[in-house]
């Protein structure tokens, strides 16, 4: 009997800690390690504010990183025409990329800055009549990269209307004047106030109607701040987080990028080359361009307070 209650003592402690195992909470589950690519997904969105302290400098409580998540799929369209592999010819292009702010009255006429940044939807309708009459045709970035890598033809006195922002007048006013013209452009909105609905900027659901019907949406960052001097956590937060969101909302590749307010560094060149964006605009006046500066294409800014003949004279002469 002894050595019986022996064995069935023995056996017990054998047993008991498969038991406790089987039985007690599961281990929590170990997440993959994310890798983030080129074109990643979504991340997760701030409360976005309007008036950011451009010198702040991120922290880790201010500056939220994207989740490692899938990719969107993007459709067969969307992918028709990957980034070609430069054929090594040196060309340069003299196209004229004009940048619009709002298309739309300002309320305060006495506000300078704003008066200044609105084209009257009249005036814009006025200029792209112009355009039309004297047979421009808009072309995208894209096409303008391709022209400049590998040599593709672009069409008869080629322009790059582009606009900065995402102002809901873009909407309202610009897009059905370029559909009326014929006209496609490129739209470089904020990602924060369309996360949020904001009653001043273009929607998730206007920005998707409008690249459906051919315009071209591309990325200006989460919120109009200053990126200089920033961390790369920052940068990634507000240039790639974005462009994911871009992407996600009309299943389309969003490879170029406006400088809020034309601010950028050495830094920011340097983190928009590792991550395969092909081309970027800023606020300087120009319009000749080649690869040597696809990171810092010069535009054509037009003015609340230009006449017709002054737009004439800034397309045909770059004056």
């Amino acid at each position: 009997m002894l050595v019986l209650a022996l064995i069935v003592i023995v056996g017990v402690a054998i047993l008991a800690p498969s038991t406790i195992t089987e039985s007690g909470a599961a281990e929590p589950e170990r997440q993959p390690a994310g890798t983030f690519t080129a074109a990643p997904t979504i991340a997760p969105s701030p409360t976005w504010t309007h008036t950011p302290t451009p010198s702040s400098t991120p922290t880790p409580a201010d500056t939220p990183l994207p989740s490692a998540t899938p990719e969107p799929s993007l459709t067969p369209a969307a992918t028709a025409r990957p980034r070609p592999q430069p054929d090594g010819v040196q060309r340069t292009a003299r196209v004229p990329i004009l940048m619009y702010h709002y298309i739309s009255a300002p309320p305060d006429p006495g506000d300078r800055l704003r008066v200044d940044l609105s084209v009257l939807p009249e005036n814009f309708d006025a200029q792209m009549q112009w355009l039309a009459e004297n047979k421009y045709h808009t072309i995208t970035l894209t096409d303008l990269y391709y022209h400049l890598a590998i040599g593709a033809p672009l069409p008869e006195n080629p322009i790059v209307l582009t606009f900065d922002d995402g102002y809901v007048d873009h909407y309202h006013n610009a897009f059905p004047i370029l559909d009326k013209h014929g006209f496609a452009g490129v739209f470089f909105v904020l990602a924060g106030p369309a996360d949020v609905a904001s009653p001043r900027y273009l929607t998730w659901e206007m920005i998707a109607e409008m690249s459906a019907a051919g315009q071209d949406i591309q990325a200006h960052g989460r919120a109009h701040v200053d990126l200089r001097r920033r961390s790369g956590e920052f940068l990634f937060f507000q240039i790639v987080g974005a462009r994911q969101a871009v992407e996600a909302h009309t299943g389309k590749p969003a490879p170029f990028f406006a400088y809020p307010a034309g601010q950028y560094d050495a830094g920011v060149l340097r983190f928009l080359s590792e991550r395969d964006f092909w081309m970027a605009v800023t606020t300087k006046h120009g319009r000749d361009h080649s690869l040597a500066n696809a990171l810092e294409l010069a535009r054509i800014r037009i003015r609340g307070g230009d006449s017709l003949r002054t737009f004439v004279s800034k397309v045909t002469s770059g004056k």
